[in-house]
């Protein structure tokens, strides 16, 4: 918007225009004062210019009305104010989006900055030791998948109880069948598909009534037990991979309001980067648009969390957007185990580390806290391990 005085504008017009489009520029009374003193030297308090127009639109409407304008000039003053209240609106409208993105970023840089102190603090009291492991001499590769933690939430009801304490315990379970089925089936490569919502969040009110932690705090405590955990596996597996996939729940706002890229979940392999930069048998890949398309013995896999691709059309509609058939497609969102072949392809997928919720118990679902350990050879998947977790 023009706040500054045009080079052919006379100090009365600057003023007037001013204060005409005073809603439009989004001033207030002392923003208009400031403006003219920065233009004229002149002090004038907000309320001289207040005043002023209010006189000035006086003596417009009647000058109007006594010089009796023609039904032309009036309708023309009339189409002029429609435009400049649609264009009022529009500025508001994009003002109103403009300050969601600002607010949106500051949230990130904040976070941001904040894990960066977490991190250095932790390495110092807590560095994470790599030991190269001997070479295997199987070849068959293991997938462990971790999805719908939503740690930072509380629950207690008559089937369920989970809290931090809570969270902890079933995560050191996880992690240690994971290893005792991997070495069991001689495991050379651990792939580890993180499949989203590994955080509560505050996208809805009732997540935010359940939470005991705000987003900050759930971000750094998960992103360090996932370091641990893979570290953990890099000292007992030849090789680790780590799949980021974003859920719902880390999202920086409601639906309407952000775009997919905007989701906290995307800091979470940036920190596993920086506390593990020592292990050299780690890969990491992250998610693009919300799925990852994965290769694990020559099984073409689609990892995803779910709230985009539902079970009933996932099956028909990635293929097409991508131009293949994949063997499986593997998913969380529901928080139940699920598996069905759709012809050469079969979709899975994983239950949740926190059980029944509130949302849950609402609805009468159940499903016991569980997670999926799969184990593919080199003709298929040899077989899979429902972790309970309860």
């Amino acid at each position: 918007m023009e706040y500054k005085r045009k080079p052919s504008e006379s100090l009365d017009e600057y003023r007037i225009r001013l204060c005409q489009n005073k809603d439009l520029y989004d001033l207030r009374w002392q923003d208009i004062s400031e403006l003219w003193y920065e233009e004229t030297s002149e002090r004038k308090s907000p309320d001289w210019f207040r005043k002023f127009y209010r006189y000035f639109s006086e003596g417009y409407e009647y000058a109007l009305k006594v010089n009796s304008p023609n039904e032309e000039y009036i309708k023309e003053l009339e189409e002029k104010k429609i435009e400049f209240e649609k264009a009022k609106y529009q500025y508001q409208d994009q003002k109103r989006e403009y300050r969601k993105l600002i607010a949106n970023q500051a949230r990130f840089e904040h976070l941001r900055d904040e894990i960066i102190k977490a991190i250095a603090d932790i390495g110092k009291s807590k560095p994470l030791a790599f030991t190269p492991r001997p070479l295997s001499p199987s070849d068959k590769e293991g997938l462990v998948l971790f999805s719908d933690w939503h740690f930072g939430m509380e629950v207690d009801n008559t089937v369920n109880k989970f809290n931090k304490e809570v969270f902890d315990k079933r995560v050191k379970k996880l992690v240690e069948k994971t290893i005792e089925y991997g070495k069991q089936h001689n495991i050379k490569t651990l792939h580890v598909a993180q499949l989203g919502d590994l955080l509560s969040g505050n996208i809805h009110i009732s997540t935010r009534v359940q939470s005991n932690e705000n987003i900050i705090q759930q971000v750094q405590y998960v992103s360090e037990v996932l370091s641990e955990i893979l570290a953990a596996f890099a000292n007992e597996f030849e090789n680790v991979k780590y799949y980021n996939v974003i859920g719902n729940h880390g999202r920086a706002g409601q639906k309407q309001d952000v775009g997919i890229k905007e989701n906290f979940e995307y800091l979470i392999p940036w920190y596993i980067e920086a506390r593990l930069k020592g292990f050299d048998n780690i890969e990491i890949v992250v998610d693009e648009d919300g799925f990852i398309c994965a290769n694990i013995k020559g099984k073409q896999i689609i990892f995803v969390h779910g709230n985009f691709d539902r079970i009933d059309n996932a099956v028909t509609r990635l293929p097409q957007m991508l131009g293949y058939i994949p063997d499986f497609i593997i998913g969380g969102h529901i928080h139940h185990h699920y598996e069905k072949e759709y012809g050469k392809t079969t979709i899975i997928t994983n239950g949740s580390l926190i059980g029944v919720d509130d949302y849950a118990m609402q609805n009468r679902f159940y499903a016991k806290p569980s997670q999926k350990f799969m184990v593919f050879n080199d003709e298929d998947l040899e077989c899979t391990y429902n972790i309970k977790l309860n």
